[in-house]
């Protein structure tokens, strides 16, 4: 009877998808062309932030001719004689020659673009900027070469040291050097300001993992910002070899090829509030890295910049393999299945081009791994259950001594061939790969953009929003699992949830329980309805493939 509610349930999800789709579609967003062959200029232009790039660097004017420069990745306006990066647009393409990293908010912050390129910098001043002394050092372009997949940008400073700034652009890196030469012995500063733009939609989603970061020996330190309501410092003085700051998808790091061994006297983060976006107010942070020429080799200072996705095919670079830890897979042996997960999942792809499908088999698999254990588990707590009547007549009959009712509970146990530990072990086995599945669903950008079926789910990144009520943004509490729509997987889900706990509930001799697990199957429908649906769609079909498991075992031992 339960397998008929699953299936029926089911279809009429599935119809109610395709009929909501008809009659009622989306509304279309703002458009933009697809194809990043064209230069056309964006109307999403200049998100202006409140919080400035600190006032020694104010006196740094713009190029009266900004440098263009692109390349197969990124498109770069760069001011101050060609030295800083004012505005960075990812233009990558994917096989279908639209942008790969697509969605960008427009000047005011009330539209989102979905088809413009995302914007990581918009309208900077200092990206880097170089300071000595407390003086701003002003920048003349030179020329701009070209070599193989190079363009190599040479300028010359206004200052009588004549200092040397040689920028190095990959065509197939987001990695961007930065070369300074005749540096005199003075206190020396380098200023990145501009922080990272928001990407998402969802944008409470995005600023969530908005972070500061900075190395400590072979790890790193990280501060989130997401509860930040005032302006604030963040001072990482233990010897700096890279740092930065990162949003959900994507990040800016300050690094160089000899991090070990060249670091900054200390990093400051300056972080305050920045525009209102949909609602939702960003913060931005300033980067200064302080430098003591001490440190230096005849005066040059030899960095690197990586402004782009957290993509673990650009992360894996020779040049920036320290970075890939950024990605956060977690600690110990959960990093190392991690790491596992996220190979599997992207050489699945290699030969199925559809995540969605590709997370529906991964489903299969990773039930083929531990369906064994669950069928360990239900059979160990079909043993504890069998036993039940026994173990409470031990009980009513020594209840008044501990000693011997231990003594007499683990000789029913001996006798029987009951673990007590059976039913648990097997479940707190899975618990890392679990961990592990969690970590990569739900932070992968391979899922960003990605869709399964074109009347459904057409971003795995985000939740499968069918219904929206804007009533539910205004309730406190409510409007942060409903906020931006309630979505349908995570009420599959649920329904598959409640029938296999009312399954397990059933021959379970003590009903008082029952009560909880059903609270629980609640709240993790609330909490799911704020996941991507690329995770939900894989746990969702795990609990189907759980449920047919546990039924299939309840019939044979019944």
């Amino acid at each position: 009877m339960d397998i008929k509610r699953l299936l029926l349930a089911l279809a009429l999800s599935f119809v109610f998808i395709v009929t909501w789709n008809v009659f009622f579609p989306p509304l279309e967003e703002v458009q933009e062309n697809k194809s990043p062959q064209k230069t056309q200029t964006f109307q999403s232009e200049l998100i202006q932030k409140e919080n400035k790039a600190p006032m020694i660097v104010e006196n740094i004017q713009p190029s009266a001719a900004p440098t263009i420069i692109s390349t197969p990745l990124t498109r770069l306006q760069l001011g101050n004689g060609a030295t800083s990066i004012q505005n960075l647009k990812i233009i990558e393409s994917n096989s279908d020659n639209a942008y790969k990293h697509a969605g960008s908010w427009d000047q005011s912050g009330k539209n989102y673009i979905t088809d413009a390129p995302v914007e990581l910098i918009r309208n900077a001043t200092c990206n880097p900027c170089l300071i000595i002394d407390g003086k701003n050092i002003v920048f003349e372009k030179t020329n701009i070469n070209q070599k193989g997949g190079l363009q190599i940008v040479e300028s010359v400073s206004e200052s009588e040291e004549k200092i040397i700034k040689k920028t190095i652009i990959y065509n197939d890196s987001y990695v961007i050097d930065h070369k300074f030469k005749n540096l005199p012995d003075k206190n020396i500063i380098l200023v990145w300001d501009s922080g990272l733009l928001p990407s998402e939609k969802l944008i409470k989603d995005d600023l969530s993992y908005f972070s500061v970061y900075a190395q400590n020996q072979e790890s790193y330190e990280e501060e989130y910002l997401s509860s930040i309501d005032k302006q604030k410092s963040f001072t990482f003085d233990d010897n700096v070899g890279w740092a930065g700051l990162k949003s959900k998808y994507f990040m800016k790091a300050i690094t160089n090829y000899d991090y070990n061994d060249l670091k900054a006297k200390k990093v400051v983060f300056n972080v305050s509030p920045a525009q209102i976006i949909d609602g939702s107010q960003t913060v931005n942070a300033n980067m200064e890295c302080h430098y003591s020429y001490q440190d230096l080799e005849g005066g040059n200072l030899e960095l690197s910049s990586y402004m782009g996705p957290i993509d673990l095919k650009y992360l894996n670079q020779e040049k920036n393999k320290h970075l890939s830890q950024l990605f956060g897979f977690g600690w110990f042996f959960i990093g190392y299945l991690g790491k596992a997960v996220m190979w599997l999942l992207t050489t699945l792809y290699s030969v199925i081009p559809n995540y969605g499908v590709v997370c529906i088999l991964f489903a299969f698999i990773i039930r083929f791994f531990t369906g064994p254990l669950t069928k360990k588990s239900f059979l160990s707590n079909q043993k504890m259950q069998a036993i039940q009547p026994k173990l409470k007549k031990i009980q009513d009959k020594y209840k008044d001594d501990s000693a011997k009712l231990n003594q007499e509970i683990m000789g029913l146990y001996q006798k029987e061939g009951v673990n007590p530990l059976g039913g648990c072990l097997p479940i707190l086995i899975q618990m890392p790969l679990l961990i592990a599945l969690f970590q990569v669903f739900r932070k992968t950008i391979e899922f960003r953009g990605a869709p399964f079926l074109p009347f459904w789910i057409t971003d795995l990144s985000q939740p499968d929003v069918i219904l929206q009520f804007d009533f539910l943004k205004n309730i406190w509490g409510i409007n942060y699992f409903f906020g931006h729509g309630i979505a349908l997987l995570p009420i599959i889900m649920g329904v598959v949830m409640f029938l296999n706990m009312r399954m397990t509930a059933t021959a379970n001799i003590n009903p008082s329980q029952t009560s909880t697990m059903y609270i629980m199957n609640g709240f993790f429908i609330l909490l799911f309805n704020t996941f991507p649906s690329g995770l939900n769609l894989y746990y969702t079909v795990y609990n189907i493939l759980n449920f047919l498991q546990q039924r299939k075992l309840q019939k044979i031992n019944s």
